[in-house]
């Protein structure tokens, strides 16, 4: 996230346009989510980088999560997903597994469908007034989506990843 806003296309009159602030410098949080697609079930994290102890963290927390359920996570290549320690940390939890996508496939993790909702619920055209508002109402969004199991089945489904 950050708290410039992104472009999508939006309603408009012909010939007008919408402004968009522009806050510099440029703030960046990392949200980080999982979902379990049986269930329905979310958990979602915020974080000031996408290290390696921040990505620990989170396997961490998805872990207490999850309780005595096997955990596995889908992973796109970011280096703190295969970074050393984090290796060593799932190869001291046996009840955790990573799963790496291939390069440049974001549509075979189910994940990236909920992050494409948050974005155009919360972060494109927004003209919020900096990071800590758009993290606030990210993590809003967050806890509304975690909320609704049948809606989090529906959107992380392969069947609706044949639709998009």
């Amino acid at each position: 996230m950050s708290n410039e806003p992104t472009l999508r296309r939006c309603y408009r009159p012909r010939g007008a346009h919408q402004p968009l602030p522009t806050n510099l410098p440029r703030q960046v949080r990392y949200l980080h989510g999982a979902v379990s697609y049986p269930q329905g079930e979310c958990y979602f994290r915020e974080f000031s980088g996408m290290t390696s102890v921040c990505c620990i963290e989170f396997l961490r927390g998805l872990l207490r999560q999850f309780p005595g359920r096997a955990v596995r996570v889908i992973c796109d290549n970011a280096p703190a997903h295969r970074s050393h320690a984090t290796n060593e940390f799932v190869r001291q939890q046996p009840r955790l597994e990573l799963v790496y996508q291939p390069t440049y496939a974001p549509w075979t993790n189910p994940v990236e469908r909920v992050w494409q909702q948050m974005r155009r619920s919360v972060t494109h055209c927004h003209d919020l007034p900096d990071l800590l508002a758009v993290t606030t109402k990210a993590l809003q969004w967050c806890q509304r989506f975690a909320a609704a199991p049948a809606t989090v089945r529906r959107l992380v489904s392969f069947q609706s990843a044949a639709a998009s």
